[in-house]
């Protein structure tokens, strides 16, 4: 696992994919056991985890996007990718999958101060959610970009 600030996720990850990444952030799957996160470390891990990672895989099921229950999404000019992550600790995991753009009609993120709510709308009619951290908007925009150049 590397250990990464969000300002580090695009460079790192980018040389990683051997590919420019224009936007990357933690996201979680969020739970109505999620607040169990706040309780301490062991609520987060033996609580509102195992719950959001039963959600995740769900979702990836519903789907066949490559969820987990803490992850980094990171966009690409042509996907969307997909690492396992531990946002609590700053920590990326293996890279676990990739959307194709193509496959994505939508990425909205509403407001928030700091986990914002990042919904990805597929071309199926499915939506994620997802809650995203730091440069959340910046994920949304970069997408915006890539579909429009």
């Amino acid at each position: 696992m590397k250990h990464l600030k969000d300002d580090e996720l695009v460079p790192a990850l980018s040389a990683e994919l051997r590919q420019e990444l224009r936007a990357a952030v933690y996201a979680r799957v969020d739970t109505v056991l999620g607040p169990a996160r706040m309780l301490s470390p062991l609520g987060n891990y033996f609580i509102a985890r195992p719950a959001a990672r039963a959600a995740a895989h769900r979702i990836t099921e519903r789907t066949d996007v490559p969820l987990d229950a803490a992850m980094v999404l990171g966009i690409t000019t042509d996907a969307l990718h997909i690492w396992r992550a531990d946002p609590m600790l700053n920590r990326v995991g293996e890279h676990v999958g990739r959307v194709s753009l193509d496959r994505i009609t939508g990425i909205t993120v509403g407001p928030a101060r700091s986990w914002q709510k990042v919904t990805v709308l597929l071309a199926e009619g499915e939506t994620i959610e997802v809650e995203g951290r730091g440069a959340a908007h910046a994920l949304a925009a970069a997408y915006r970009d890539c579909r429009a150049g």
